[in-house]
């Protein structure tokens, strides 16, 4: 099991509450898709926690630089500034 935490670029609230469930639903299928099922996943405007299951076959640096680059993408997709 591994507790992950990161922010928005400089703290800023990118993380609305019109976006918030899609954005978590999004990470969620990237982290299945790592094999990482995610137990429990939340946040705040300017960060996010995620509590998943580590797969045997990805290195905790390689899961968490692909959730962070993944759901920035996403972001930008959905016009914020992040």
């Amino acid at each position: 099991v591994l507790h992950i935490v990161f922010s928005t670029k400089n703290r800023h609230p990118f993380i609305s509450a019109s976006i918030e469930d899609e954005l978590y639903r999004y990470i969620t299928g990237v982290a299945f898709s790592l094999g990482c099922p995610t137990i429990k996943i939340n946040g705040m405007n300017d960060h996010i926690h995620i509590l998943l299951q580590m797969s045997r076959t990805v290195a905790a640096s390689e899961l968490v630089s692909k959730l962070k680059s993944s759901s920035s993408r996403w972001l930008k997709s959905k016009g914020s500034e992040y």
